[in-house]
């Protein structure tokens, strides 16, 4: 049904990409015209306004479609007793109210979002970032920088945008111990690879020591805080260790991740395949099977081992968020490592919420929110890299 040779859903069209502000100067022309055409939409000059339409729009009461479309069904009863031409008017002035109405609301829930959305522009999702600090006390930034440091006793480090490997055509260990540190911050991740052939992927706001050479007898490295997963390249002469602020993982070819972060108070040891042993700070020792994890509580001092769900445990380092029964205060931790941002609870309540469920670990930070709050009684803000949550 077309009103002065446009149809309805047309006229609602121009003015939802007048309401986002299409970079489309046609287009911004051809709405112009129609607010100004006489007795299509009364010079309804008001929709040109962004701020006051949103405003209007957030005012009770809302568009009611049904309440529409009855005065809609009124007029065409009526006009048994009108021309066919006026009936037809009428029938195109209310389908018109009817389809901006519709458009009214969802203008009303996609502006709120889209002032969302422009406000969390900065955030982006978790990318290949940090740097080394060298024995000398140098550094060495990491992700957009690429190519190759030689070291003195003639390692190469070697750098692209996702990893760094430490090699030499003849790495021979020593005695003589130089220590590099290796920092991811907040919303980055790296992968390391060590003189002899381990692979550490180094997760968000973690910090990894390690020798440039491994020693005649033994490979050590120290995860000063953070997470990280170890693939253990096989020695039997030379076991690995991993000094946490809890106690020592030892390996000797395996897969395994350990995370220690500060704020958690405990330092969890999670085992995919092969073998490892725990010692924690009061000497006790557990040997772990593939798919357990031990739990060295910093508060209690109880090391709890227990069957898990490796995907929980493990799937970041291969881009998923899997969490089950896990609150939003914990959760939301994950988000402030991940994406580099200050989390604030305007309500106390919040923090205890449960979740569960699988996320892409490289969404944006609007994607997860969402996904929390179609699931949980909370709805989130954004200010520059600042998440307020409320409740709903």
């Amino acid at each position: 049904m077309k009103r002065n040779g446009h149809t309805i859903f047309e006229v609602v069209q121009q003015v939802v990409r007048n309401f986002f502000n299409e970079e489309d100067e046609e287009a911004k022309k051809e709405f112009q015209r129609l607010m100004r055409e006489p007795g299509l939409l009364n010079n309804a000059s008001g929709l040109e306004d962004k701020e006051q339409l949103a405003s209007w729009l957030k005012e009770p009461p809302r568009f009611s479609s049904k309440e529409g479309f009855k005065k809609f069904q009124t007029y065409v009863k009526r006009g048994r007793k009108v021309r066919m031409l006026r009936r037809m008017r009428i029938a195109a002035s209310f389908l018109l109210v009817l389809a901006l109405g519709g458009a009214a609301y969802w203008l009303n829930v996609h502006w709120e979002k889209r002032n969302h959305v422009e406000l969390a522009e900065g955030i982006q999702p978790i990318m290949s970032k940090g740097y080394i600090m060298l024995d000398d006390g140098s550094r060495i930034d990491l992700g957009e920088d690429e190519g190759e440091v030689r070291e003195a006793d003639g390692i190469k480090i070697i750098r692209d945008s996702v990893k760094v490997v430490y090699a030499s055509a003849d790495v021979m260990p020593t005695d003589k111990i130089a220590y590099n540190e290796l920092n991811v911050p907040r919303g980055g991740e790296y992968m390391l690879v060590l003189t002899d052939g381990t692979k550490v992927w180094v997760n968000a706001d973690s910090r990894l020591k390690f020798p440039v050479r491994f020693k005649e007898n033994s490979r050590e490295v120290y995860l000063l805080s953070g997470e990280a997963y170890f693939q253990v390249e096989r020695d039997e002469s030379r076991p690995f260790l991993v000094h946490t602020s809890r106690g020592c993982v030892k390996v000797l070819g395996t897969e395994f991740n350990v995370r220690d972060y500060p704020e958690e108070y405990r330092v969890v040891t999670t085992l995919v395949n092969g073998s490892v042993q725990f010692t924690g700070k009061d000497k006790k020792k557990v040997v772990l099977k593939p798919g357990f994890q031990v739990i060295a509580d910093s508060l209690t001092g109880v090391s709890d081992v227990r069957e898990v769900n490796l995907r929980e445990y493990v799937g970041w380092r291969s881009g998923l968020y899997v969490f089950s029964h896990l609150t939003l205060e914990e959760l939301m931790r994950v988000v402030e490592r991940n994406y580099d941002v200050t989390v604030f609870f305007a309500n106390e309540e919040c923090k205890q919420l449960v979740f569960s469920g699988d996320l892409q670990k490289y969404e944006t930070v609007e994607h997860f929110l969402r996904f929390i709050e179609t699931g949980g009684d909370v709805r989130f803000v954004v200010k520059e890299r600042t998440i307020t949550v409320y409740k709903k």
